[in-house]
């Protein structure tokens, strides 16, 4: 084959070779024994060392503010603090202040408590998570920042009963949790810009910690929160969900994405490489083509 025909080739590619190829390598790497090693940054050790420090029996605030359209990047990240809390013996309150994450937060929390006891039943440990005694799912409330307010008052003014209808006082792991002084932080996940009113109405007038995970996008935004104490850690994106996971020594779905993710990333610069050297190569061709027939 000439060069003219191979660039030839190159350009008139069918792009729906570029999208099955592309596809393959998600699947490949999505399905595959396969992990990247990734390096931990201060944001994501602040986050984790947060959780970690904190005695068995206490409480956190977990605030599922996400939506399906987030979910690939900020699951991971819910999914993996609920399980690391669980796992240390913190207790756990789960709530959201968006509609759309009320089933997603009860979801993941069954989730994190269905893997911790099935992992607890193969290594032979008769230690169970059970609803009530370990965490509670209190579900969606309208209101934004006067829900934050009540929380910081009383937890029962804004959720006198939880996600089931149940009120919060015939749970004992409930008994003595009145408001942010009875728990040891909060954590808001989020796509949003939620932390920034969890920050104002929560951690300045209650002086209650708060943990961050948002897209990676947004991660930037919430920097400078960092830096002045407002925010003790912040998870940013798949990046940020990878590192968390990694930490707790329990790689997911964070882990397995950051290898498609890594994986896309290089067939895209090969492809960019081709399609340049087509595209330049073609042009090259077609000036020596010139010339020759000028000279001819």
């Amino acid at each position: 084959m000439s060069w003219e025909g191979l660039f030839d080739g190159l350009t008139k590619l069918d792009r729906r070779w570029i999208y099955l190829l592309i596809a393959v390598g998600v699947i490949i790497s999505l399905l595959g024994p396969f992990s990247v090693d990734v390096s931990i940054t201060a944001p994501a050790a602040r986050f984790y060392k947060a959780i970690n420090v904190l005695p068995p029996d206490s409480t956190i605030l977990v605030s599922m503010d996400l939506d399906p359209s987030t979910l690939p990047e900020l699951e991971p990240i819910m999914a993996a603090t609920v399980r690391h809390a669980l796992r240390r013996g913190v207790n756990v309150i789960g709530m959201t202040l968006l509609v759309e994450g009320a089933s997603i937060g009860e979801r993941i929390m069954r989730e994190a408590q269905d893997e911790l006891n099935e992992n607890y039943a193969k290594i032979g440990e008769e230690e169970r998570i059970t609803m009530g005694e370990d965490w509670v799912y209190m579900g969606f409330r309208s209101g934004y920042e006067a829900v934050i307010l009540q929380l910081g008052d009383e937890i029962r003014r804004a959720y006198p009963t939880d996600f089931y209808g149940v009120p919060l006082d015939d749970y004992p792991m409930m008994a003595g949790i009145h408001s942010f002084d009875d728990m040891g932080l909060l954590v808001t996940v989020s796509g949003t810009s939620l932390p920034v009113d969890w920050v104002s109405y929560a951690h300045t007038p209650f002086g209650i910690p708060v943990l961050v995970g948002c897209t990676a996008v947004s991660a930037p935004e919430f920097y400078a929160y960092l830096q002045t104490g407002q925010m003790e850690g912040i998870l940013g994106g798949l990046k940020g969900a990878a590192e968390y996971e990694k930490m707790i020594s329990r790689p997911a779905d964070a882990m397995r994405g950051m290898v498609a993710q890594m994986v896309v990333h290089v067939l895209i610069v090969i492809l960019i490489f081709f399609g340049n050297l087509s595209f330049y190569g073609t042009r090259f061709v077609k000036k020596r083509q010139a010339r020759e027939h000028v000279g001819g």
